[in-house]
């Protein structure tokens, strides 16, 4: 199969620098999707769909059979790249594919045509999902895809990952609970001001959102089962004007990181109760938006599994890695694990120092060569997708 995609490789690595070149941030992706959306006309893919404000779903039908989703973003980061010499460097300042974004829609625009071109290799219905805004602004752009209705009869979704830490060409995946959610908290305190020399006319948050903090850290390890693994971190405190006046207000935002929904639901529960009786306590007020960000990708254990057995068949034992332990990072994806069957593996890109740099790093940089077996790894998804797994 790899000899098959060999012709359509030039244009893969072709079109990933040319997105390089021309980053776009969130859901700010004009160029982006117009470029897209010419080279699927060029390819001849005629059912295809603009929804949310900027993503793209395209079509290709193929008799009956089970119908799959592949979804690739197109987002980059707002950062400059640092990776000068680089004749596809980045031509917009701040902003850069530092998460490998271009590589995954250049693999799947590659996939795509392939799988067009080549009807008799397999049969059911692929959509292409080129998704804006995995990065963010919250709360990011799978969930436009999804609201429109344009994926809702999906059987199963699957997405590729470029990652450095793993070797050039390698498929790497975990099975059940992948990635955890990322949801953001924002609580607002109100107290009363007055001078530093007389705090018992006033109510002190500063000591109040200490109390707030360190109680927070006590949900992981005192209200929830040793079993249920999350994270609770307050990242940014603001209180205070001066060093001689007791502030009035106190803004604390942070994230929360776990697996289930279950959990999610015990940590903002006792978010809650503790902001309830530590504001009784002193006598001050509060304001608490717990929103849900992003959901958990919970790879399904028996798709997993078929990406095993396509990836040892097609490339051989060395080329698959199974990641034993989760990750508490985040990825849109989930959205779609939560609505459906799916997965997400990790494309190995790391063949070297240059390719070593880590994910949203300005030195970031893939081994392209890589680029076309991320392409067969859709191609033979959709190719050996098995109906016992829908």
């Amino acid at each position: 199969m790899i000899e098959r995609l060999k012709p359509y490789e030039l244009e893969l690595i072709t079109t990933r620098r040319h997105l390089h070149a021309h980053p776009e941030v969130g859901f700010d992706l004009p160029n982006t999707h117009a470029f897209v959306m010419s080279k699927l006309a060029s390819y001849g893919i005629r059912d295809v769909k603009k929804v949310g404000v900027w993503s793209i779903v395209a079509t290709i039908k193929n008799g009956d059979g089970p119908i799959v989703g592949l979804r690739a973003d197109m987002d980059a980061l707002p950062m400059d790249e640092a990776n000068k010499s680089l004749p596809y460097c980045s031509n917009n300042a701040g902003r850069m594919h530092a998460c490998g974004h271009d590589g995954h829609t250049a693999m799947l625009l590659t996939a795509g045509r392939f799988l067009h071109e080549h009807k008799d290799l397999w049969k059911g219905t692929v959509k292409l999902i080129f998704q804006e805004a995995e990065e963010g602004p919250d709360p990011g752009g799978a969930i436009g895809v999804i609201r429109s209705g344009a994926v809702d009869d999906v059987d199963a979704f699957f997405a590729l990952h470029v990652s450095p830490l793993h070797p050039s060409k390698t498929i790497a995946i975990q099975s059940g609970e992948a990635m955890a959610c990322a949801d953001t908290i924002y609580v607002r305190l109100f107290g009363k001001g007055s001078h530093a020399a007389y705090p018992h006319l006033g109510i002190d948050l500063v000591l109040l959102q200490a109390d707030i903090v360190q109680a927070f850290q006590t949900i992981v390890s005192r209200r929830l089962s040793p079993v249920d693994h999350a994270v609770v971190t307050i990242a940014k405190v603001h209180v205070g004007t001066a060093h001689n006046i007791i502030a009035e207000t106190c803004e604390l935002e942070g994230t929360v990181r776990a697996f289930s929904n279950p959990v999610r639901e015990a940590i903002e529960t006792e978010m809650r109760r503790i902001l309830d009786g530590m504001c009784l306590a002193y006598g001050a007020r509060y304001e608490f938006d717990y929103v849900r960000t992003y959901d958990p990708t919970v790879n399904t254990p028996e798709i997993v599994e078929q990406i095993r057995k396509m990836t040892v068949a097609t490339r051989g034992e060395e080329a698959f890695i199974k990641i034993l332990k989760p990750s508490m990072g985040a990825e849109d994806f989930g959205r779609f694990t939560q609505l459906k069957k799916g997965a997400m593996a990790w494309l190995g890109t790391s063949s070297g120092e240059t390719t070593s740099y880590g994910l949203h790093h300005p030195l970031f940089n893939l081994d392209e060569s890589a680029l076309l077996y991320g392409a067969l790894a859709h191609v033979t998804f959709v190719m050996n997708y098995k109906e016992e797994a829908r």
